[in-house]
């Protein structure tokens, strides 16, 4: 019965940590798409393509 506890132990600890990963990646993603959206306000106001904004800020460039 030990070894029963220890593997369902074990699921619980990898659904946990699979959770926390995916709530981090969500505010990541939230994140890149709130700086992409400042990014482009002032690529904008400059005039200038995203692409030269990210070369002015040292940005990568996605690829």
């Amino acid at each position: 019965m030990n070894s029963k506890n220890q593997q369902t132990n074990s699921e619980a600890f990898l659904q946990q940590q699979k959770q926390r990963h995916m709530k981090l990646l969500h505010e990541y993603n939230n994140l890149k798409d709130a700086t992409q959206t400042v990014l482009g306000a002032l690529a904008q106001a400059k005039g200038l393509p995203i692409k030269d904004m990210h070369k002015i800020y040292n940005l990568p460039d996605g690829k």
